[in-house]
């Protein structure tokens, strides 16, 4: 079990049966549940309360909950989300995943499979903030040793592009001459699109090669690791997406 003695999930959900059972079971984890039944309530709390998880439902009195994922997105707020919905159309999945959603639920589902997602997601989380320390650590011995330069041309294997300059020794992104944090897996799922622009990656490749699993059940994180980066991006230089979607098929980079 992982350390959640701090974790505090904001459950967004007006169907109170439902958001009851969910509460419980989340208790049973040891987690703290903040209940809301509204977008508008759901926004006030996550303003002003420290929350690690957003369990959301679709069909809320006040709106549809892909309208506060946008909204947290736009804001550059990575904060997990997990959709609930009683949609269960693939468009209606897509649609979740785009909006910038981490993973997504169709109701009814079982609780064991619940855990299971939230759990999932807070592992996810814990091997990114070890990836973002492991690469801290090591930028600052490189600054120890004097080896970070600020000039490129002493970055060879740096990839730059109109707008973009990818720097794989640095770990760094700038956009328009503006540094873009992105983390550990973002860096790497954009560096090795930029490696071959225009080549087109199915889910199942970009599993293999970025996040080193074979897993289909993991096809939904390629979809919501893309929707983060995509965004990034697009908000340094919105008027160039430099990763496409290719439907039925996967991603692609494009330079500018």
């Amino acid at each position: 079990m992982d350390n959640q003695t701090t974790r505090q999930i904001l459950l967004v959900e007006d169907d109170n049966d439902l958001a009851e059972l969910i509460a419980m079971h989340l208790k049973m984890q040891g987690y703290t549940p903040i209940r809301t039944t509204s977008l508008a309530k759901a926004k006030q709390v996550i303003d002003n309360t420290e929350i690690d998880l957003v369990v959301l439902d679709r069909g809320l009195d006040d709106g549809d909950g892909l309208e506060l994922c946008q909204a947290l997105r736009q804001q550059q707020n990575w904060l997990p989300i997990l959709m609930l919905t009683a949609r269960d159309g693939e468009m209606d999945k897509v649609a979740g995943l785009e909006a910038g959603a981490d993973d997504y639920l169709t109701k009814p589902f079982s609780v064991l499979e619940f855990q299971a997602r939230v759990r999932t997601l807070f592992r996810r989380q814990t091997v990114e903030q070890q990836k973002q320390q492991s690469m801290r650590s090591s930028h600052h011995k490189e600054q120890e040793q004097g080896q970070h330069s600020t000039e490129k041309s002493s970055d060879p294997n740096a990839l730059q592009f109109e707008g973009l300059v990818i720097n794989p020794e640095r770990h760094q992104v700038e956009v328009n001459h503006q540094m873009i944090t992105l983390t550990a897996t973002e860096f790497t799922l954009l560096h090795f699109l930029a490696k071959k622009p225009g080549r087109v990656y199915s889910k199942e490749e970009l599993l293999q090669q970025v996040w080193q699993t074979d897993y289909s059940g993991y096809q939904h994180t390629v979809c919501s690791t893309v929707n983060r980066l995509r965004t990034k991006l697009e908000h340094a230089n919105p008027d160039h997406p430099f990763i496409h979607t290719v439907w039925g098929v996967g991603y692609k980079f494009e330079a500018a």
